[in-house]
């Protein structure tokens, strides 16, 4: 089937790190740690950023790109790996993170005729017409890069900024400092410092592994299609024809809602909810309103939406903050074309204890994902230590700390 929509790319740059300075403390090469070695064969994560910019396109390509370009190298300087490739050498007992001088992100520039309102919308949109405005990652047996960018201009109406990100080098945390990063130096134009919270962490003594669960991984893959299979090619998963893509809004006053509800009602819910769960099959969610993702500002304001593209291939539930900052949610959710849904019951889903008996399994799901969202909320009113949040680049590392909070919960 051909791509609807296509773009017309205009340019593939390659954008290097700014060269180190004297006191740099980024490193060249990282060693994946049990966190991370899980995630190693599979789909990189496509998000889209949407910014609303009506300018003609010579504005767009003679001063947004440059200041684009300046800024992702200066933010590259921090993140230095992230301009390398995953490798796993023969003398390597595991697969490492290499940056080697020259080595640079690829920087896809494209345009686009499609309706940036329409995409940008929360409605249902066929998925198949986002695939265009992410890049991909070009993987080999022998080496893959951690990191791919593009930025779409819509003439007159804006830009979508997307990203792919292998999976074993970024969890949502590390991607989502990233685009702060690179953010924060595009709006602050020559200051290139980033705030504390934005900077990486390399130190990997800082992870221990007392079960030796890393080598338990590490022999599951070499032995998958094995023996000794070093591969990194990713896996070749496609997404269900006709998928689309939509977003589902909670308020405030939805969670609260969702927490008295449960409350209330949880001896009859929790048998039905555990019902729901052998029926369906695992739920899994992708994402975190802690990510802070609408507030990826380059210079021209908050973004119009955040798109998460990856979910039509892994069926995931995407949490994300909202866009007007008060205090609610946004669920992005993959949806197949034929399953029409009713947009009467989606506004009683949150307003009653009746959603389990819709028939829509999406609906029966949202009543998962209400719990954890009603946990998500009950959760930030504990004490976090915020050294711990960015004691780590690949931030999966906060399973060790010492927060009940993060040894017991994980938002990819």
């Amino acid at each position: 089937m051909a791509q609807s929509d296509p773009v017309k790319v205009l340019d593939v740059c390659r954008v290097a790190p700014m060269p180190q300075t004297p006191n740099s403390t980024a490193q060249t090469t990282l060693p994946l740690t049990f966190f991370d070695v899980l995630w190693l064969r599979f789909l990189p994560n496509q998000r889209l950023f949407f910014y609303e910019f009506p300018y003609p396109e010579t504005t767009l390509i003679d001063t947004i790109l440059p200041k684009l370009k300046h800024s992702l190298s200066a933010a590259l300087q921090h993140y230095l790996p992230l301009a390398g490739n995953l490798t796993w050498p023969p003398d390597s007992g595991k697969p490492i993170i290499q940056y080697n001088e020259g080595d640079t992100v690829s920087l896809t520039v494209a345009e686009s005729e499609a309706n940036f309102y329409h995409l940008s919308g929360s409605i249902f949109r066929e998925a198949e017409k986002f695939h265009h405005l992410v890049p991909s990652l070009p993987a080999s047996k022998t080496t893959v890069p951690v990191l791919a960018l593009q930025v779409t201009l819509f003439p007159d109406a804006g830009l979508s900024i997307g990203y792919a990100a292998h999976h074993a080098v970024f969890d949502g945390k590390s991607i989502s400092m990233f685009m702060h990063s690179w953010a924060s130096i595009c709006r602050h134009g020559d200051d290139s410092t980033l705030a504390t919270e934005l900077t990486p962490f390399y130190d990997r003594t800082a992870i221990n592994d007392p079960s030796d669960i890393e080598k338990a991984y590490l022999d599951g893959w070499l032995a998958h299609n094995g023996p000794n299979n070093r591969s990194l090619e990713i896996w070749d998963v496609k997404a269900p024809p006709d998928t689309m893509l939509g977003t589902f809004q909670l308020t405030q006053a939805n969670i609260e809602s969702i927490k008295n509800c449960l409350l209330k009602g949880a001896k009859e819910l929790i048998p039905n909810y555990l019902s729901r769960l052998k029926e369906g099959g695992l739920v899994s969610i992708a994402g975190s309103p802690r990510f802070e993702l609408y507030k990826t500002d380059f210079g021209w304001g908050r973004p119009s939406k955040v798109e998460m593209v990856s979910i039509d291939k892994s069926g995931a539930f995407c949490l994300s903050d909202s866009r007007d900052g008060n205090g609610g949610i946004e669920i992005g959710f993959p949806q197949l074309k034929q399953q029409k849904q009713q947009p009467e019951v989606a506004h009683q889903v949150f307003q009653n204890r009746g959603f389990l008996a819709a028939s829509s399994k999406y609906y029966q799901s949202l009543f998962i994902l209400g719990v954890l969202v009603m946990m998500f909320n009950m959760l930030k009113q504990q004490k976090q230590q915020p050294e711990v949040a960015h004691q780590v680049f690949q931030n999966r590392g906060f399973l060790a700390a010492s927060s009940k909070y993060y040894q017991r919960y994980e938002y990819d």
